[in-house]
């Protein structure tokens, strides 16, 4: 694979969307085009999901077909930036089989993210500090995966599924500095990005504006904007709000 450089200008694009080729949407190459049009984004990055352990009741993806069809997107739509990409989900139990899969492939842009962990089904039950430890250790351990990364997607996922009341529940970066401080290093380490997910809507954008604070002073840069789309209508999603509170920050 040869990804893009780490500093290719990705502004005014969705870095982070799913199509059909996902297990979790069913949106086809022409409505997310057409979305991403009707946003005023100039273009987008194709990121379908690759679980390799999960989902096994669903047809892995025909990486010829998905290749054939996104090149063929970028063909007919010259007007538009197009990147082939892929959100691979690390587990540690499957990261050789994830590297086999993935390394020939011919990708531009690649999220590295976590959706499952070893007790993820229940995270909650012992609490906010064991849920979060967990979950970003898990993150931290993505960061030596053997195969490249363009990006780290949606540090923070876990709150997306937290109990209410949402705000005891908050993944503040004072009472996890050690482990997200660990992970800001790795992520230079690797010359990756961040990417502001705006798919928890409204005002939850992951990550956060304090550990988005420390990841600049240690010398990182503005994260891309990622809507993390299964549908339509949710391309583009929150960019504007995004954008301003990447501002305050970048």
């Amino acid at each position: 694979m040869k990804l893009i450089a780490n500093d290719t200008d990705l502004r005014g694009m969705d870095c982070h969307m799913h199509s059909m080729f996902s297990p979790d949407s069913s949106q086809t190459p022409e409505q997310l085009v057409a979305a991403v049009r009707k946003r005023g984004l100039r273009g987008f990055i194709i990121t379908d999901h690759v679980d390799v352990g999960h989902w096994q009741g669903c047809k892995q993806i025909n990486f010829d077909e998905y290749f054939r069809v996104w090149n063929k997107v970028r063909a007919d739509n010259p007007d538009l930036t197009v990147y082939i990409g892929l959100e691979v989900g690390f587990d540690a139990r499957y990261v050789a089989e994830t590297h086999a899969l993935i390394k020939d492939l011919p990708l531009e842009y690649v999220i590295n993210s976590v959706h499952y962990w070893q007790h993820e089904g229940d995270a909650f039950l012992s609490g906010a500090a064991g849920a979060y430890t967990e979950y970003l250790q898990a993150i931290a351990a993505s960061l030596d995966a053997p195969y490249p990364f363009s990006a780290v997607g949606h540090i923070g996922f876990l709150e997306r599924y937290a109990p209410p009341p949402r705000d005891k529940f908050v993944m503040r970066y004072d009472l996890y500095k050690p482990i997200l401080d660990e992970i800001i290093a790795k992520t230079l380490a690797r010359g990756a990005r961040l990417e502001e997910n705006t798919n928890g809507g409204g005002e939850m954008r992951l990550p956060r504006a304090d550990f988005l604070r420390a990841y600049k002073k240690a010398g990182g840069t503005r994260p891309v904007l990622a809507s993390d789309a299964h549908a339509s209508d949710a391309i583009g999603q929150y960019f504007d709000t995004a954008e301003k509170f990447l501002d305050e920050i970048f």
